[in-house]
């Protein structure tokens, strides 16, 4: 399986990202936000992996003016683009690895949703190398929303590296039909907390997404809120 498959995955995706059914609770999602942690439209956000920008955009359409999304795929930032364009919003939008943000202590809250930029990079190792670049992106008491795959779900996975591999098919831009081999880490919880803090933040929330409810026994994913120190 190559290691870099993200990049294939995504790169083919484009604006049919935006087609998954997960994508559809964005105004959700980012009112809950909103409410609780990102509550003044003067916020500088950093959107980590932001995609076809789906977040991003919601918070400009709501006044936030500060706002700067990156990605490594260009198609997506193709297509975030184009989407705000659209909108008649502004928003920073790079192409740009999560590894290797050029932030220093610039960004009020940092959002890396929907497994973006971190859980499906080759080894832990490399997730870790996000994590750092998070927390030098980001100011002191910054805070940090960050959703990841939860171990505790339905599939398959060895439990030597806490990695779940499945199947997918894609359309690459040549129209031809291709089954694409993925690889993805998991966590619990507690070992998360314990990342995180080893990487300077200071974990304030564990939750089912965008929600304070306990973290259950089968979801997909769950949130952890933190804030640097």
């Amino acid at each position: 399986m190559d290691p870099k498959w993200y990049k294939e995955l995504f790169e083919n995706m484009g604006i049919e990202y935006e087609d998954y059914p997960f994508t559809k609770d964005t105004e959700t999602e980012v009112a809950w936000m909103v409410k609780e942690y990102l509550t003044s439209p003067e916020m500088k956000i950093l959107d980590v992996g932001c995609g076809t920008g789906r977040h991003a955009i919601n918070l400009a359409t709501k006044g936030y003016k500060n706002i700067t999304g990156i990605d490594l795929s260009p198609g997506m930032i193709g297509a975030a683009n184009k989407v705000a364009k659209e909108q008649n919003v502004q928003v920073d939008f790079r192409v740009c690895d999560a590894r290797e943000l050029p932030f220093q202590n610039e960004f009020d809250a940092a959002l890396c949703l929907c497994e973006g930029a971190f859980s499906l990079l080759e080894n832990d190792a490399e997730n870790y190398k996000v994590l750092k670049a998070v927390h030098q992106s980001l100011k002191k008491n910054g805070i940090f929303i960050l959703t990841t795959l939860n171990l505790f779900r339905e599939g398959k996975f060895d439990p030597m590296t806490c990695r779940i591999e499945t199947e997918i098919e894609i359309t690459q831009k040549d129209g031809q039909r291709k089954t694409l081999k993925c690889s993805d880490r998991s966590y619990t919880f507690p070992e998360l907390k314990w990342v995180l803090e080893q990487h300077g933040f200071k974990v304030i929330s564990g939750a089912n997404p965008f929600s304070k409810e306990p973290i259950q026994h089968g979801t997909f994913e769950f949130m952890v809120v933190s804030t640097k120190l």
